[in-house]
């Protein structure tokens, strides 16, 4: 199936969750947001499966000075 990660088109397994999706996709363990839609999705719930369509927005906490 057909997913939109920040604004990037990916197809992955229909069981893929988002917590497997952002692992594959090489984010942090750490400092990351998603949204599914628009709503945050708490790291409570990132055993969610994505579905046909779904649009995530990924971010990452940056450290600078």
């Amino acid at each position: 199936m057909i997913i939109t990660v920040n604004e990037q088109r990916v197809e992955v397994d229909e069981q893929t969750t988002v917590a497997g999706l952002l692992a594959s996709l090489g984010f942090p363990d750490r400092g990351v947001a998603v949204a599914v839609g628009d709503a945050v999705l708490p790291r409570s719930n990132w055993t969610t499966t994505l579905f046909d369509g779904a649009r995530l927005e990924v971010v990452t906490a940056v450290q600078g000075g």
